[in-house]
């Protein structure tokens, strides 16, 4: 544990170290710590909230979504579609509930949630084809859910992030094929794993608290089904900050803990933005880990803000 972090941080970090089991390797044990913990840090719902429970038709099965509507909102909504993190094998909607819930009420927008498919029982590009499928049927028919098109943001954090950057990367693309996708408005990525480039952080933050360097090498074999190889690190369906071009993509905030090995994944993209012309902007969060979100009810006994 690092002896940088906080009082109110420490806690937190032997919170959520309590629910692992460093000796096992099986998943269905990692994910039941997972999801134990992920429990034991939710919080209460707004009354001000709806939550509705629905599916979108994928390629090979219907995918669960969860949508969380401020009752003050009325008419077509202001929408942040959300991918869960999780290393593209943990996770989903309850994982992440309060989170949604959170960033619907403060920010005042709709958040639609995805539970998109997990590996390894469901490699990539099982999860990218699940989240373009939601992005495509809301984009498609948003009266339908609500959503307001000329306000939709695309989020998530962690993978969920990844997975963001990845379905907008595509959705340019068919733009630029002159298809009449609609645009999305915004990207909000925390804590992203998005570059398969060695970036400092890979090494100086190899042993941060929560998440290291190795556990990230893991997941992505486990996403992937297989070790990556030179061509999965050059697609950028994959490793979205590899992609050849940035150019009209829409604004991006890019929010990265400094104690996380994917600290310099944020600015790292931010910069290829920023020379593609593209407004972006990224923070990085000093004195944070990678999963800082679970801690905002526990910065100095208050609910640390989500991102502006």
């Amino acid at each position: 544990m690092s002896s940088g972090l906080d009082l109110e941080l420490r806690d937190f970090v032997s919170e959520t170290e309590s629910f692992s089991t460093p000796d096992t390797t099986e998943l269905e044990d990692i994910r039941h710590g997972y999801n134990q913990m992920c429990q034991h840090f939710q919080s209460p719902h707004s009354e001000n909230l709806t939550i509705l429970e629905g599916a979108v038709e994928g390629p090979d099965c219907d995918i669960p979504i969860r949508v969380y509507r401020p009752k003050d909102l009325i008419g077509l909504l202001p929408t942040l579609l959300y991918f869960h993190g999780g290393g593209w094998i943990l996770g989903g909607l309850d994982s992440h509930d309060s989170i949604t819930a959170d960033l619907a009420i403060q920010a005042g927008v709709q958040v639609i949630a995805v539970d998109y498919r997990l590996a390894p029982e469901h490699p990539y590009p099982a999860a990218v084809d699940d989240c373009w499928a939601v992005y495509q049927t809301i984009t498609e028919v948003p009266k339908i859910f609500d959503v307001d098109i000329n306000r939709l943001v695309i989020g998530g954090d962690s993978a969920g992030a990844n997975l963001a950057a990845v379905v907008t990367l595509i959705a340019r693309d068919i733009h630029l094929l002159g298809f009449n996708a609609p645009w999305i408005n915004g990207q909000l990525l925390l804590y992203p794993a998005l570059s398969s480039e060695p970036l400092p952080s890979r090494l100086h933050q190899v042993n941060a608290p929560l998440f290291n360097a190795s556990e990230m090498d893991t997941y992505i074999d486990l996403y992937l089904g297989r070790t990556a190889t030179a061509q999965d690190k050059a697609d950028f369906k994959i490793f979205p900050a590899q992609a050849k071009d940035f150019t009209n993509l829409p604004p991006a905030y890019v929010s990265s803990a400094e104690l996380d090995p994917l600290a310099d994944d944020g600015p790292d993209f931010v910069d290829k933005l920023k020379a593609a012309g593209v407004t972006a902007k990224s923070v990085v969060e000093p004195g944070l880990m990678h999963g800082w979100l679970r801690a905002r009810h526990k910065t100095l006994g208050q609910k640390k803000p989500l991102p502006a």
